[in-house]
This record gives structure tokens, sequence and C-alpha cells, in this order.
């Protein structure tokens, strides 16, 4: 069979895999991603046959991708390589998964920014309520803090239902409900009615609906007046994620509220405050300290 058949004939079965992905509910960047690596695999080994491709092909695909990108995304690269001989094997096209057989790739979990419960206080205490902008501002600041949501999902909010205390959000996951704790919910409340919106996008600006590069700008500009490092809008998600921790939500509940569907990405937000975790965690479970002695 000539290169250039056994190319189209792999293509065939990535195009099938994209296809079964985007089916399955896959977010696009997480579909192309996936689709990505498997073509890449396939021109790495010259397009062989879907049959023929081993774990020594695959090891020999990263070694040459870890070359030229960071650990990490060697690792969601072989995440996409499981998924796709996953597929193969459901399909019947091959009996066994050959990606299994290569270690996943260890990195390590750098700590990102996020706002301190103090840094947070300061912001919102910044905030001018006596005008209709630091009331936006307040209650902005709040929602974000209190929900840990994402800046497209909260640009897409419209107004709460005031009765279950819950708004609903479209964004990088889909549509989801979002819970708002009493604080979130009277400074919205407050806002849309000095604001007099009643119906369309929660979020308002001088000139329409705000829009995420308008967060971003608001949240600078608020963080410029606090004399608060800006660590950008997506540090209100980190620093939700670390409270709830700090406050003993339980795990599978923060993932819920925070739209995960494993612990991955609690473990990578609250890095930064693992230590402090810890060290409380210890403070009440200690195990001298349960003896009762002195």
């Amino acid at each position: 069979m000539r290169k250039s058949d056994r190319a189209v004939g792999y293509v065939g079965y990535v195009s099938s895999f994209e296809l079964a992905l985007r089916i399955e509910g896959l977010r696009s960047h997480t579909v192309s991603c996936y689709v990505r690596d498997a073509k890449r695999l396939g021109e790495h080994c010259g397009w062989p046959l879907v049959q023929e491709l081993r774990s020594s092909d695959v090891r020999s695909y990263l070694e040459v991708l870890g070359k030229t990108v960071v650990p990490k995304t060697v690792t969601e690269a072989q995440l996409g390589l499981r998924r796709f001989f996953k597929f193969l094997v459901a399909e019947g096209e091959i009996t066994s998964d050959p990606s299994r057989e290569v270690p996943l790739v260890r990195f390590r979990v750098d700590p990102q920014p996020t706002y301190t419960p103090d840094e947070v206080s300061i912001l919102l205490a910044a905030c001018n309520r006596s005008t209709s902008t630091g009331v936006r501002d307040y209650a902005l600041v709040t929602v974000l803090f209190d929900s840990g949501v994402r800046v497209g999902e909260l640009v897409s909010m419209g107004i709460p239902d005031w009765d279950t205390r819950t708004v609903l959000v479209d964004g990088k996951t889909g549509v989801r409900t979002i819970p708002l704790g009493d604080s979130a919910l009277l400074a919205t409340h407050r806002y849309v009615r000095r604001w007099g919106i009643t119906d369309g996008n929660l979020w308002r600006g001088k000139k329409g609906p705000l829009t995420t590069s308008g967060v971003l700008q608001m949240v600078r500009r608020l963080c410029g007046r606090a004399d608060v490092e800006d660590k950008g809008v997506h540090a209100f998600r980190r620093a939700a994620a670390a409270h709830m921790k700090r406050l003993g939500m339980n795990g599978s509940d923060i993932l819920q509220v925070m739209g995960w569907k494993d612990v991955t990405m609690l473990r990578r937000y609250t890095a930064a405050v693992a230590d402090e975790l810890a060290q409380a965690a210890h403070l009440r479970f200690s195990p001298s300290d349960s003896l009762g002695g002195s």
C-alpha cells in the first residue's frame, strides 16, 4: 500500500474519532487537541496501519514532542492518545491499547496567583457603593469570589432566580447552574435594583452588556485603586476554590460548584495554599492531641 493511501486510511480513523468525541460532548478545544495528537502520531510513524502501532511508537512520538513542549503538554498528549486507542478498541479495529504500556509523564504543578481573603476584602472596600458603578463592581467581585465562575460564564449570566438562589451560566463546560450565597445574592439584588435591570444580560456597562474584556479592565482598575496586585480575573476562581477548601467544604461539592469532573483541577487551584490547608487540617486532626495528654 502506498504511503499516501495509508495516510488517507489513518486520517479516516482520526475523523471517526473526532466525530465520536463531539457526539460525546467534549468541548471543541479538547477535541481539537486530541485529534491533533492522533494525527501527529500517525505522521511521526509514517502513516502506519493502526493495527501496526506499538508502545515503542508512542514512546518515540512522546520523546520527540517532549523536546519542544513542557511536561504538562506531553501528559495531555498521552491522555489524548489513550482516548484514541480506546476508541479503536471499542470499534474493534485493535485488540489492545499500546499507549497503556507507557507511564504518564509526571510534572510539578506550579502554584498559580490567587487573591487572599484579605485582598478580596480590600477590593470590596475600594468599591464606592454610593455610585452605580461602585454598586456593580461590589456585586461583581462578590459573585466572582462566592461562585468561582469563569469570566466567560460571568458575562453569560442573566437575572438570578431569587427563590432558588441560583443563576444559569453558559461557558467552557456548557450550561450549568451556579448557587449564590447570602452576600452574593444581596449584593446582586442591590445592583439590579440600582441599575433597573429586569431582563437580559445581568452585568452591564455604560454602553451595554459587559464583555470579558470589560470585566478584565474593571478588575484592573479596581486593583489599582485598592493598591492590590492585579492577578487577573481567573485568580478569583482559584481564590474561591481555595477558600471553599479552607472552610472545610467537601471536595465533591467543590467540584460540582466549580464545574469540574475530577480532583485534578482542584489540586492545581489549591496548590498555592496547600501548606496552609495541610497545617490547618493537622491542627484539627492531630494524632497526638487526640490522645488527650499534656
